[in-house]
């Protein structure tokens, strides 16, 4: 074991050999031809400054633009880069290409190197700031942070989940927290539950402030579930919500007036709302004989009247006025009548006017 002396004498010797200068050194121009030397004969590779003063090998500039990305927690422009190193544009662009060839954990965007630890916390700010107002707008996001809309909605969305917490609208780019979708999805369900007539969308969109693709599918919903009694006729800003109530009761109207009249006009049906009154006769009273024309429609009941009147006419050698039977008529849909009529009354009628019709027609009678 060596004595306490001795260590002495060894930290004195340690101590003069540090301070012995060396009696052989290269002077900056050797290290200049040198390294010159090794660049010719291929043996070192380096990347010079701009103002030529410096050079530096690939893979020490490579953990300088890593430092740089660090410094800049995790985005950084290449230009930028560019500047800061001093090094040509070139040169940057290559190395970051090979950087992106060996590490997945970064991206290039619009001329930005991204590290992903970047838009995790991008993500958390994001679901902070989600939480705080109950929704974000991606483009709104996208112009803030100057990047693509597609990028972020690709990478916000495999985060979700995980770090935001929400629900994600990727058509209309638009997150949203669970309370929130719950708050319009009452508000929507409210305002529709007391609608008794037929209830244009578009007015309620905007003095609701509500948020168009939410707003559309939470109604679409609500009506798929039960949760709305009633229909959704057009689409998206023209669509009208027709509850089931005003329904019935427009269904119960018509059926009245015509088992009363034995005929519907259309202009009255259109008041009602509605818009095909010819499409709504076909479904509704396919079983039914009735005669379509050009503004209304008639039932069997007058069609028999009709009917009636011309054989009386016919056995009594007399003649009929028309109009008394279908007094909702005027001269053309007259005509229109006249033509739907059984084949065979019609031909009986035919027989009896075809020399006079024309003449009769204009004063709205009939000889037989």
């Amino acid at each position: 074991m060596a004595s306490w002396d001795e260590v002495r004498k060894l930290a004195a010797d340690f101590k003069r050999i540090q301070n012995t200068s060396t009696a052989h050194k290269l002077s900056e121009r050797n290290c200049v031809e040198i390294v010159a030397k090794l660049i010719e004969m291929k043996l070192l590779d380096v990347i010079y400054t701009l103002d030529g003063k410096e050079y530096v090998t690939p893979q020490c500039f490579e953990r300088e633009i890593k430092d740089e990305l660090h410094v800049h927690r995790g985005r950084i422009n290449i230009v930028d880069l560019h500047q800061i190193l001093n090094v040509d544009l070139r040169h940057v662009e290559a190395i970051v290409e090979e950087l992106l060839k060996q590490d997945d954990n970064l991206v290039l965007v619009q001329g930005d190197l991204i590290e992903l630890s970047y838009l995790d916390q991008l993500a958390e700010e994001v679901n902070d700031s989600l939480q705080e107002s109950g929704q974000v707008l991606v483009a709104e996001l996208s112009r803030n942070r100057g990047l693509p809309l597609s990028f972020l909605v690709e990478n916000l969305h495999s985060r979700m989940g995980s770090i935001i917490h929400g629900q994600f609208d990727s058509v209309g780019g638009v997150l949203y927290t669970e309370a929130y979708v719950a708050r319009h999805r009452s508000r929507v369900r409210g305002i529709f539950s007391a609608a008794t007539r037929p209830t244009a969308v578009s007015p309620i969109l905007a003095r609701g402030g509500f948020q168009d693709n939410l707003f559309h599918s939470v109604l679409r919903e609500l009506i798929s579930a039960g949760e709305l009694k009633g229909a959704l006729h057009g689409r998206l800003e023209n669509a009208t919500f027709i509850p089931d109530v005003y329904s019935k009761m427009q269904k119960k109207w018509i059926d009245s007036f015509f088992a009363s009249n034995s005929y519907l006009e259309f202009d009255a049906m259109r008041r009602l709302g509605i818009d095909d009154p010819i499409l709504y006769i076909k479904n509704h009273y396919s079983n039914h004989d009735v005669i379509l024309l050009n503004t209304c429609c008639i039932g069997y009941s007058i069609q028999s009247q009709v009917t009636a009147a011309i054989e009386e006419a016919k056995n009594s050698h007399s003649w009929v006025d028309v109009l008394v039977c279908i007094y909702i008529l005027a001269e053309p849909e007259l005509y229109n009548f006249h033509t739907s009529l059984a084949p065979a009354t019609l031909a009986m009628y035919r027989c009896r006017c075809r020399d006079i019709f024309k003449q009769v027609f204009n004063k709205r009678h009939t000889k037989v």
